[in-house]
């Protein structure tokens, strides 16, 4: 029986980018990504609790994501996936992955320093565990992570490490790859923009883009009457309407797109 390492289940993550969830059982059972997009809805059908055995209403399919990833990166040997999870199965539930993990596997934000392929847990009140995710990246300040069951899909998000609502990290079982079970942190898939403004300290954002900057420009739009999508740190196209609303008022050229003159403005305008 083989097992994953850490590089194997990052990738194997990365290809259920884009996933939507299923409003009915149809193409709950279809792993081929013509069928990401078709019949989206909000009732946790999904391939991930095809192969967990847990779909429909309620399914907790953000762990079964993990799973389903574990899974496949063990050339889909669901025994291997198990010993990579700690003995968890069928999904990798907050509570249980965490509590199964041994010590030195396991660790509280702020007291484990993350890599790619470690699991993270997630508490929307710093006690109960209620979300969960895989890292694939990290910087000196930064975890970047895909989920699953996040606005009813597959994708990335990235979050400040002394964020609260991080609960804690767990490294699964992985297999060592040359003597060395980590893998290298890899180049984020465009949290911001490409673009970085040293002088001011923030990227160029446009649709597309996710994180803190993101949910900063949504702030202001809101704080200048402007009506878009919630404060979610997501750049959809209500958030790029309401940027070309804010570059309108602030008099500059209306491409939607947050530069660095869009930002000058945007925060003079605020003091």
């Amino acid at each position: 029986m083989s097992k994953c390492t850490a590089a194997q289940a990052v990738k194997a993550f990365e290809y259920w980018l884009g996933y939507y969830e299923k409003a009915t059982s149809e193409y709950a059972t279809t792993r081929d990504k013509s069928a990401f997009e078709l019949n989206k809805g909000a009732n946790n059908w999904t391939y991930a609790g095809h192969v967990c055995g847990i779909n429909g209403p309620g399914g907790p399919w953000c762990a079964m994501q993990v799973s389903l990833t574990i899974y496949e990166a063990c050339g889909n040997d669901k025994a291997a996936a198990k010993e990579v999870l700690w003995g968890v199965w069928p999904y990798a539930a907050c509570n249980q992955l965490y509590d199964a993990a041994p010590a030195g596997m396991k660790g509280r934000r702020g007291a484990w320093t993350p890599k790619p392929g470690d699991v993270i847990v997630f508490s929307d009140d710093g006690s109960v565990r209620t979300h969960t995710g895989m890292v694939y990246a990290v910087d000196k300040t930064t975890v970047y992570v895909r989920e699953g069951n996040t606005s009813n899909m597959c994708r990335e998000r990235s979050y400040p490490l002394t964020s609260t609502y991080i609960w804690g990290y767990v490294r699964p079982n992985y297999a060592a790859a040359s003597g060395d079970e980590s893998v290298q942190p890899v180049e984020p898939v465009n949290p911001y923009g490409a673009v970085v403004f040293a002088d001011i300290g923030l990227h160029e954002l446009s649709k597309g883009c996710a994180g803190a900057e993101v949910s900063t420009i949504q702030r202001i739009i809101f704080a200048r009457g402007i009506n878009h999508e919630a404060v979610d740190g997501e750049f959809g196209p209500k958030t790029k309407a309401g940027v070309m609303e804010l570059q309108k008022q602030l008099g500059l050229e209306q491409d939607g797109v947050v530069g660095k003159e869009t930002w000058k403005r945007a925060l003079t305008a605020l003091e």
